[in-house]
């Protein structure tokens, strides 16, 4: 097992959760130009940590007033007998990325306060509330209609203490149902990205895929395909808006021909009310690169709100504009792997705001858990 350097410095606290919790917008975001490479970090193929396999990395989020961040893991209690999340620092500065230590492993908890039986959830997103001390996380759901009797388990947007007991769920529009046939969520393709607004007023939640309603997956040739974005009333749990997103083209063709591939919204970061950052990632089996992931700015200001809007395909609406704002294949890195996961950081000592992103290696030896560190440039 690789060791792993532990971060024994705060980098530069200045952005304060007092001042995070009073401005609707983070400082600066919307002129977020750029995004710096600074370093990575590779943790070692099904590594363990106190008794649990560490791996599946779906997403983070960062904590300040302890310089943690959480990390989900989307084992479905396959490879240990709970579901669970991860607590690291990592000891990065302006110019190099030293290493990752994990200092905590949390299960979470079903509704009932028992443990998630095998294959009953799929987590995957995951959002620290500073100011509830609480996290957010979420289920994409299982739809396997060939099982007899069919399986299908809904998605959710669930919130917990950070021991990893219930608290409450988020309602969950009727539309993004799990259903037998070809209507609602498809399978393995709904909430990815979760994302807190700086007042903390708002979470917004993406699928990942479009529903089957809205029109086709993302495909080689096929751009265009509207994702759905809601956007929740933090304190109530309801949704009070939705947007349309729509998906790039899925990047290459797949060798040999016809085999698996995807682009889907896996990850985001709330600038404000109105503006996020939004990660694409694109798969195709045998490909060339096999993975393309991009950053976007995303501007929700003159979207139409569709939440009345029962299928996309069809209807008229403005759709949330986009700007590449990095692909991340363009950095000088020497593999981009299976990136699901993005969160601010802490301030350098510049007073330009890191961001760090995260892999999921699916617990496969072919793939790799990476830790990606940038310098976000105003």
């Amino acid at each position: 097992m690789k060791t792993f350097v532990t971060c024994t410095v705060v980098l530069c606290m200045a952005f304060s959760y007092a001042t995070c919790t009073r401005d609707h917008q983070i400082p600066g975001a919307s002129t977020v130009s750029a995004l710096r490479f600074i370093g990575e970090q590779i943790v070692p193929n099904r590594a363990q940590y106190n008794n649990t396999t560490l791996g599946g990395f779906s997403s983070i989020s960062y904590r300040p007033d302890n310089n943690q961040f959480y990390i989900m893991s989307d084992d479905a209690a396959s490879l240990n007998p709970f579901v669970r999340f991860y607590t690291a620092t990592l000891n990065y500065n302006q110019t190099a990325f030293a290493g990752v230590n994990f200092t905590g492993v949390t299960p979470l908890k079903n509704s009932n306060g028992t443990d998630f039986a095998t294959s009953q959830v799929d987590p995957e997103g995951l959002q620290f509330d500073a100011a509830t001390q609480r996290i957010i996380w979420s289920s994409e759901g299982i739809r396997n209609v060939a099982a007899n009797p069919p399986v299908l388990i809904q998605p959710f947007i669930r919130e917990a203490n950070l021991d990893g007991s219930y608290v409450a769920d988020f309602t969950v529009p009727d539309l993004f149902r799990i259903q037998s046939t070809e209507n609602g969520t498809r399978s393995n393709g709904s909430f990815e990205g979760l994302a807190m607004t700086p007042n903390h007023q708002f979470l917004f939640a993406a699928s990942e895929e479009p529903l089957y309603e809205d029109g086709p997956r993302a495909d080689v040739g096929v751009a265009g395909s509207p994702i759905r974005i809601i956007k929740y009333n933090r304190q109530t749990r309801q949704p009070v808006a939705q947007y349309a997103y729509r998906l790039d083209a899925v990047h290459q063709n797949t060798t040999p021909a016809g085999q698996f591939r995807l682009n889907g919204v896996v990850d985001m970061i709330a600038l404000s009310e109105t503006q996020l950052l939004v990660m694409e990632r694109s798969f195709a089996v045998g490909a060339t690169p096999d993975y393309v992931v991009k950053i976007y700015k995303v501007d929700l200001t003159n979207a139409t709100n569709v939440a009345g809007v029962n299928a996309l395909q069809g209807a008229s609406f403005m759709a949330a504009t986009k700007t590449l704002l990095l692909d991340v294949g363009t950095t000088g890195i020497q593999r981009v792997d299976n990136l699901e996961g993005m969160t601010f950081g802490p301030m350098l000592a510049n007073g330009n705001r890191s961001l760090v992103m995260v892999s999921d290696d699916n617990f496969g030896a072919a793939q790799i858990s990476q830790f990606l560190v940038f310098e976000v440039i105003p």
